[in-house]
């Protein structure tokens, strides 16, 4: 293949039931330059392997499929595809999610060649429920959040602007040294928020523009790398996420306000995680970088170095209010 304008990266671990809807929209964009669509494949337990291999089969102008003999963990499988992309423009649409408009990446594209003080676009989304088959459209802007039309680190990390993955697209040099600039941050797979970090420095090295229309469905699974039914993954995505923001905060200088609102989380949720783990050593070590507790934040403290408090704590249901 000639090298293409856009690289369209697809990263995709037993999504079976969605796939072939998620390459489908991908090869069903109308546009005036060439793109190619490059899919990381992980060694799916269902029928993911074979439904990509037969799409890349019948579609060897347009896929690249990156794959190996065994499971090789979602951020080497991310690393992979990132190097086999080409384009000078690079698009995302995850195995799980899906795009709405065949034109969508030929007005991103046209937007960024007209607009060279921006490093990246994105859009407002729509959000289904595959459980409840429930479907939220335009999920910002219906659920009463803004939509900012140049959100900035600040707007990120506070998550006033919710930039999501299968609605970017961006210059392909520029995040790759964004990358290149703090590897702990965006490759070592220290943190498990995989994107969020990455927008973040983005919109330092140009403008982010957001499209106040729908672009793109994010599909709700019961089990992701961001949700899951058992409380304990929940808990540790939202305490990685918290010490992602606070090193963020310190890197770039952002306002002490933000740092100790994400700092009062990662207390809140780490104490959740010892009391429901029965961890003494968590416990304690929150409380060490946490020397002043909440009421709520004595309870799991307490409740998980004492069994006696526990059914207090558990007759309540603190533990199922506000998550994050």
């Amino acid at each position: 293949m000639a090298d293409p304008l856009v690289s369209v990266k697809m990263i995709t671990y037993n999504h079976g039931p969605y796939i072939g809807r998620a390459i489908e929209c991908v090869l069903a964009q109308k546009t005036d330059f060439r793109f190619e669509l490059v899919i990381g494949e992980d060694c799916s337990t269902d029928e993911t392997r074979q439904i990509v291999a037969s799409y890349a089969a019948r579609h060897p102008d347009k896929i690249i499929l990156i794959t190996s003999e065994k499971n090789v963990g979602l951020h080497e499988n991310i690393r992979r595809t990132d190097v086999a992309c080409r384009g000078k423009y690079l698009a995302y649409c995850e195995g799980d999610d899906y795009w709405q408009r065949d034109d969508k990446l030929q007005m991103q594209v046209d937007y960024l060649e007209h607009h060279p003080e921006c490093s990246m676009v994105c859009s407002d989304y729509d959000e289904y429920d595959t459980k409840t088959k429930k479907r939220t459209k335009n999920y910002r802007s219906s659920t009463g959040q803004p939509v900012l039309t140049n959100p900035d680190i600040f707007d990120i990390l506070s998550g006033k602007a919710d930039v999501l993955t299968c609605t970017v697209l961006l210059r392909r040099e520029t995040i790759r040294k964004v990358k290149e600039a703090d590897p702990f941050l965006h490759q070592s797979g220290h943190f498990r928020m995989g994107d969020t970090q990455a927008w973040a420095e983005m919109s330092l090295w140009g403008k982010i523009h957001v499209f106040s229309e729908s672009l793109a469905t994010r599909q709700l699974l019961p089990e992701s790398a961001t949700q899951s039914s058992d409380p304990r993954k929940r808990l540790r995505f939202w305490i990685s996420n918290s010490e992602m923001c606070i090193y963020l905060c310190e890197k770039h200088h952002i306002d002490a306000a933000l740092k100790n609102a994400h700092f009062q989380n990662w207390t809140k949720n780490s104490l959740k995680l010892a009391f429901l783990e029965k961890s003494f050593e968590l416990a304690d070590k929150t409380k060490k970088k946490s020397p002043e507790f909440s009421f709520k934040n004595n309870l799991w403290y307490w409740g998980t170095k004492h069994s006696t408090v526990r059914p207090f704590i558990l007759l309540h249901q603190l533990f199922f209010q506000d998550i994050r």
